[in-house]
């Protein structure tokens, strides 16, 4: 995917999620994606759906469901932040839930530290 490309993606993704009160984090790196929706579930299921059903989209997993009492990312509509591609490797490794005793925010912080915002 080409930056403007990606631009335009997080871009959509903001205004989206602006509009039904979807929160989180999206991550890139080298033609993957991650990403964490918060919100109301049907909300967030109903986006699902449609990053699901979307071409570009390919081998979507859910790596991980869990409910919370709040939001860990309620300033953003959308945060988006470009890896590289050791950088996504080792983010994956840190996403499901008991691969890391800290919370999922504590877990995320090194990565969005370290890398590009979009």
């Amino acid at each position: 995917m080409s930056y403007p490309e990606l631009r335009a993606l997080v871009a959509h993704a903001r205004a989206y999620n602006a509009a039904h009160d979807i929160t989180g984090i999206l991550f890139y790196g080298e033609g993957h994606f991650a990403q964490v929706l918060e919100g109301e579930q049907e909300e967030v299921e109903r986006l699902f759906g449609r990053i699901q059903r979307d071409a570009r989209h390919h081998d979507v997993t859910v790596v991980t469901r869990v409910a919370r009492p709040r939001r860990t990312y309620p300033q953003w509509g959308m945060a988006a932040h470009r890896l590289a591609e050791a950088q996504f490797a080792e983010l994956v490794r840190h996403l499901p839930e008991g691969a890391d005793a800290r919370p999922l925010k504590a877990r995320l912080e090194t990565f969005v530290i370290e890398s590009q915002r979009l």
